[in-house]
């Protein structure tokens, strides 16, 4: 009887875990429009999101019927199997979405939590069909093959409906707006907003209405007799707010499209995906409160209530679950993570892409090339002319700098989000349990296809991005299902120990996954602060990257010499982590040169001492990385594989050379960051001090190689450590050298 209070217990924390790890992977499905647009401040969206999911918690009553008979057959479950088999699910679910969460990939929290119970509720069958020892051919019966196959194709069949609609209906409203819509908003922004207004409401309010149980039927009964009269008063109404707004306030009408789409897409996620979070906790619970009493043991009540009652879920427990869903979209940083994924996918600006291209991701955009070369062929000319001119994207406007461009339009942002929203608010009106996830997202890229914004420059990283994420969801359903019946196996063949295991495993990696998942972030944001050129209120390009480079040359020394004291002690935990450290770097130089581009494409076109400066100063250091990188390779390579220690005589001359290097670089340094470039000549005695010393040592190291024959692995470290230190004494004094000569300037 206790281990049964506690497993009612364990799944309601589990519940308040899978609301926090399943809105951080959900929350991309209605932020990433009015972030990736930038509609409004953070916070206003945020707030208007938590609102929409609060609203849609209290208004998904009647949605349980995924955990209670749309996967399998609770009547031939004994009390305690059920039990067992929502336990399993709740445990995988937390642990999966985490998973998803901290990769920063969108997966469908309908499908892990379909296939959880899947694969649960038929590792259980099989268990209890040997238990009972039944025929092999009654294992089946546990499973409803019919509801599984109907939710399952409707799911995968969202994929294709939600990108063709997406992709379409926005190649309509680009060709009707533009990409330069100001003019055209003026005329039409207020019908389209009282258009798209009253679809939303339609589909949340009216649509929604089934199933809820805070509207009694006669108000439903009466809201259908009387749907064209409202529908034609919404989208009047819609209107004329929107066009007193536009020409009063001067509101831009998409503005309220969006955000009133924001708090639609977050009511219909509320909806639809809240059976995914709390749906099997709770049948859980009120199995166990209907065979609480009844003396009966649990191994012997079969779970005919659940098969023939609905399972109506109290007001307050969904008020509460959307209170938490709500403030969980405050304090995730993991629900950051994962919509940033998704607003870079379809950003229409090039940038650094998340993904790498590969094969397949080539072949489709050649062959998509080629097929549109083709049809470009059999268009006419006018229609060619026509279709340019819609599509046309604005110049870019002549400032200084424009930064933290918004990822795509405000037009773009109003059909993704009443479109993804009209799609789940209808099949949450018919009780499938469609995945917001895969609605969301398909719609979003089917819309940046239509707006181009997968071209030449970033079409294979996109399209190499949307299959990993597509190929994660199927993923997502194989792990899903083999886990949740691993899982299942320990609890019902471990009994008590084994469940105590498990969920100790589970909560120990949840507490893990959170503390390293915070260390990423901080590193992630001091790597992005490096490549901050600017705030926006300074213009001094020149200035700016004068101090970052000085403050990256210091950065080289420092490793420099770390470098260089790990080969001395030859200790290779310090060989490893000084490593690690020169791969990030190796990257961010990488980096480095795009977001130079980047900053250089935004400037003036008179401005090109500063345009000079960016590209010359991000191709030293690249080089100077490269260099640093591969000395840290060859000595970490050395003490790794246990070739012979570094004799006494190359230790003193590494120690010398590690202090005139140091000598030069400090000085340089110093030198760059307060733009004191009269000193020249001792920069320059410095350096042939240490340049000197460097071609000393390496015509030592010659005639050594030539008489002494050392061994061979002995001396590539003796020359790559002497011949990448000349190299990094060379490009260290021309980055001094490119800010002399435009300090002058």
């Amino acid at each position: 009887m206790w281990f049964l209070y506690f497993i009612i217990v364990v799944l309601f924390v589990l519940a308040v875990t899978d609301l926090v790890v399943g809105v951080s992977n959900d929350a991309v499905n209605f932020l990433n429009s009015a972030i990736g647009s930038q509609v409004a401040s953070f916070r206003t969206i945020i707030l208007i999101a938590s609102l929409g999911v609060i609203a849609g918690a209290v208004f998904s009553s009647g949605i349980m019927e995924v955990a209670r008979t749309g996967i399998f057959r609770p009547q031939f479950f004994t009390l305690d199997k059920i039990l067992m088999v929502f336990l399993a699910v709740m445990l995988t679910d937390v642990v999966l979405l985490d998973v998803f969460n901290t990769l920063g990939l969108p997966t469908s929290t309908t499908v892990s939590v379909v296939f959880e119970l899947l694969g649960a509720s038929l590792m259980a069958g099989i268990l209890f069909t040997f238990e009972k020892q039944d025929s092999a051919g009654t294992m089946l019966q546990y499973i409803n093959t019919s509801g599984v196959f109907t939710i399952v194709s409707g799911i995968f069949l969202s994929i294709f409906i939600a990108f063709s609609s997406g992709t379409a209906v926005q190649y309509c409203c680009r060709l009707l707006f533009t990409f330069r819509y100001e003019r055209r908003v003026e005329r039409y922004g207020a019908v389209f907003a009282g258009a798209g207004g009253a679809a939303i409401i339609y589909f949340l309010l009216i649509k929604g209405l089934r199933g809820t149980t805070l509207v009694s039927d006669a108000v439903s009964v009466w809201v259908s007799n009387h749907l064209l009269l409202l529908m034609t008063g919404m989208f009047a109404g819609i209107s004329i707010l929107a066009f007193i707004l536009q020409r009063v306030w001067q509101v831009n009408p998409l503005r309220l499209v969006v955000l009133l789409g924001t708090f639609s897409l977050a009511m219909a996620f509320a909806g639809n995906d809240l059976v995914n979070f709390i749906g099997v906790p709770i049948t859980g619970y009120l199995a166990f409160v209907h065979w609480y009493g009844s003396g009966i043991p649990a191994e012997n009540f079969y779970m005919d209530y659940l098969a023939g009652n609905d399972v109506v879920v109290p007001n307050y427990m969904l008020l509460l679950a959307g209170i938490i869903m709500a403030v969980t979209l405050w304090v995730s940083s993991k629900a950051r993570n994962v919509t940033e994924t998704e607003v870079k996918l379809a950003s229409q600006q090039d940038g650094d892409e998340r993904f790498q291209p590969n094969a397949v991701s080539r072949s489709i955009v050649k062959t998509s090339l080629l097929m549109a070369s083709f049809f470009r062929l059999l268009v006419p000319r006018t229609v060619r002319r026509h279709y340019d001119l819609s599509f046309e994207k604005s110049r870019m406007r002549q400032a200084t700098l424009v930064l933290n461009k918004p990822a795509f339009d405000l037009v773009r942002a109003s059909v993704n989000l009443v479109l993804a929203s009209s799609i789940i608010a209808v099949a949450t009106s018919y009780k499938l349990p469609l995945s917001t996830t895969y609605v969301s997202f398909m719609v979003a890229m089917g819309t940046s296809l239509a707006d181009k914004a997968w071209g030449r420059e970033t079409a294979v990283y996109r399209v190499a991005g949307v299959l990993s994420v597509v190929g994660g969801w199927l993923i997502t359903a194989l792990i899903a299902f083999g886990v949740s019946a691993l899982f299942v196996f320990i609890l019902i063949q471990g009994g008590v120990v084994g469940s105590f295991l498990l969920l100790s495993f589970v909560f120990i990696y949840i507490i893990l996954s959170h503390i390293f998942f915070a260390r990423e972030v901080q590193q992630r944001s001091r790597q992005s602060k490096r490549l901050e050129l600017l705030q926006e209120s300074d213009k001094d390009i020149y200035s700016a990257s004068r101090v970052k480079v000085a403050g990256h040359l210091r950065v080289v020394a420092r490793h420099y010499d770390n470098i260089l004291q790990a080969l001395s002690r030859f200790d290779p935990d310090a060989a490893d982590s000084e490593y690690r450290v020169l791969q990030e770097l190796e990257q961010y130089g990488i980096k480095l040169r795009s977001q130079s581009i980047r900053y250089i494409k935004n400037l003036t076109v008179n401005d090109t001492r500063s345009a000079q400066v960016l590209l010359y100063s991000s191709d030293l250091m690249e080089d100077l990385l490269s260099s640093l990188v591969k000395l840290g390779e060859e000595c970490r390579h050395y003490i790794h594989n246990l070739h012979e220690e570094p004799h006494a005589d190359f230790v003193r001359i590494s120690e010398e050379l590690r202090f005139k290097m140091q000598a030069f670089l400090q000085l340089v340094v110093r030198t760059v960051e307060v733009a004191d470039f009269e000193n020249l000549q001792k920069v320059k005695t410095v350096r042939d001090d240490a340049r000197n010393f460097i071609n000393d040592q390496l015509d030592r190291c010659m005639r050594s190689i030539q008489h002494d024959k050392p061994a061979t692995r002995y001396a590539v470290l003796q020359t790559t450590v002497l011949l990448q230190s000349r190299d990094i004494l060379a490009v260290t004094l021309r980055i001094f050298q490119l800010y002399r000569k435009y300090e002058k300037l």
